[in-house]
């Protein structure tokens, strides 16, 4: 039942979150990044944890240039079996499609989990409380459990629900911040 659940939530929300516009999607993807840019825990985080958007997933690309003039370790993810290796890149440049069409790295330094200051996050959803549901392939599952730092979910506020169906190795992050909210364990701060 749990299962069904979640492949009708991500069908629904993957639906509605492609169905936004290119101009909607910038504007509350910049304004995401604004949202970020504003969090105490950027301002102090050494290696930081991106992504590469995918299926109308908020654009957080920008914050790549960011991150790197700021003297900050810029950490994307690749896939590698059945999980996430962690890579330190300089740019864009260093990026070639990889698994599932996603942007990956292709050549840097690989970190390790614990190492992470601050991890930005891509779901489908999330609940208040941080639980998330992400492809169903678990790579961000078995991911949260070992990074360090603040695990910041990220998305657009549409994406945000009550109270998510959860399994035994389903993983909240910390945060979960969209183009308006930000929520901490359940409450809107």
């Amino acid at each position: 039942m749990k299962l069904l659940e979640k492949k009708e939530l991500r069908r629904i929300y993957i639906n509605k979150r492609e169905s936004l516009s290119q101009e909607e999607r910038e504007a509350l993807s910049k304004r995401i990044i604004d949202r970020i840019l504003e969090l105490e825990e950027i301002k102090g985080a050494k290696k930081v944890l991106l992504f590469c958007p995918i299926r109308g997933e908020p654009d957080i690309t920008p914050l790549f240039s960011w991150v790197l003039k700021e003297g900050k370790s810029l950490v994307l993810p690749k896939v590698e079996g059945k999980n996430l290796k962690l890579v330190e890149v300089e740019g864009e440049k260093d990026l070639s499609i990889g698994a599932f069409c996603i942007p990956e790295p292709t050549k840097g330094k690989e970190v390790l989990p614990q190492e992470v200051d601050l991890s930005l996050v891509p779901g489908i959803l999330f609940d208040k409380e941080g639980y998330r549901i992400g492809y169903g392939k678990g790579y961000y599952d078995k991911l949260l459990g070992k990074l360090g730092g603040i695990k910041v979910g990220v998305c657009f506020d549409f994406q945000v629900v009550e109270r998510l169906p959860r399994d035994s190795w389903d993983k909240p992050v910390d945060l979960v911040l969209t183009d308006k909210k930000l929520y901490k364990g359940g409450n809107q701060v």
